[in-house]
């Protein structure tokens, strides 16, 4: 089979390697489509570093190829799949805690550590979500990064007919409005690109605000939410003046979730009298759980997300890291990965 395979900053060898052996509890998954996600970006570019030789990938779509002689899940060949990617211990004590999104083994070399650039993966039974055949399998492959907005925005605690600020309208900044709105949110999205403001508002955005004036994006917000600001704001973009725009637009009892991740460490602008007196809730969010995965198939399969529009381009394996590349650039929403050959 086919795999591209990570050796060391910016080198990707596309190898044949051996079908991987399926155990007597697992499936064999011939993968589809996989997302070239800021993870993938972020290892290819040394940014982040887990070890090498690796097979990154992990937004994976993709079809049973063979079920495991003890597996009693009811999984069977030929099922369509959106495949979780981590491979949960189930024995930790983040597992055992309902936070299985930390789980302490979820990176050991021992285990299977991503391996979405790859034609088939082996995989436990928990870790395929089959999906209804009329879902496609490249809309699929965003169940990974949809689950990671559902608990982004559960984090926050958004409730319904709240106002909520979506920071960046990249491909998450995107995909949070679309969950935001289906919790019965009514959602604001800011950026300094009118082609992705303009795209937001196509989405479903009901206010966009284009920030390149942060002062005459700061009034139209409070404007628009009855000089308050809004309840819930989640930043999806690293920029410095997100951190500002995100306190500067938020109301007395408001939430913040730090969605995105820096390759620097900013501080948050704003004084701990400021957190104490107006009540301010500032979280983050790693990963997903089970739930999270579950809930965004559905989401997708009912319609009620639309990705359509994200897939920017699909790449084959010669294509790759051409590919990764345009992933980095501002023109581009989702570049995916066709695995099959």
């Amino acid at each position: 089979m086919k795999a591209a395979v990570l050796v060391d900053k910016e080198q990707v060898e596309i190898q044949d390697l051996d079908i991987p052996a399926v155990g007597e509890n697992e499936l064999l998954v011939k993968v589809a489509y996989c997302g070239i996600c800021t993870l993938e970006q972020r290892l290819y570019a040394g940014i982040m570093k887990i070890f090498y030789p690796i097979v990154p990938g992990h937004e994976v779509s993709g079809v049973i190829a063979q079920v495991g002689s003890k597996v009693d899940t009811g999984h069977q060949v030929g099922d369509h799949v959106a495949v979780d990617l981590i491979s949960r211990c189930h024995a930790c004590h983040f597992c055992r805690s309902g936070s299985s999104n930390f789980c302490e083994n979820r990176f050991s070399r021992n285990g299977k550590v991503l391996s979405g650039f790859s034609e088939y993966i082996v995989i436990k039974p928990q870790q395929a979500f089959v999906v209804p055949s009329s879902l496609p399998l490249e809309h699929a492959a965003f169940s990974e990064p949809v689950a990671c907005c559902i608990r982004s925005l559960k984090k926050i605690d958004v409730k319904l007919a709240e106002d909520v600020l979506i920071i960046g309208a990249g491909p998450m900044g995107i995909m949070h409005l679309q969950v935001a709105h289906a919790m019965g949110a009514r959602v604001i999205v800011s950026d300094i690109n009118a082609k992705r403001l303009e795209d937001a508002k196509q989405l479903g955005a009901d206010l966009t605000v284009d920030v390149s004036d942060p002062e005459a994006a700061m009034k139209i917000i409070k404007d628009a939410t009855s000089g308050r600001g809004v309840s819930c704001c989640v930043v999806t973009t690293p920029a410095k003046e997100a951190l500002q725009c995100a306190v500067a637009c938020l109301a007395d009892n408001g939430r913040i979730n730090i969605y995105t991740s820096y390759e620097y460490k900013p501080e948050l602008p704003v004084d701990l009298n400021t957190l104490h007196r107006k009540e301010y809730l500032v979280t983050g969010t790693e990963g997903r759980t089970e739930e999270d995965f579950y809930q965004a198939i559905r989401l997708l399969a009912f319609g009620r997300i639309d990705v359509s529009k994200l897939i920017s381009r699909i790449v084959s394996y010669d294509e790759l890291e051409e590919g990764i590349q345009s992933a980095m650039r501002q023109d581009t929403y989702r570049v995916l990965l066709k695995a099959e050959v």
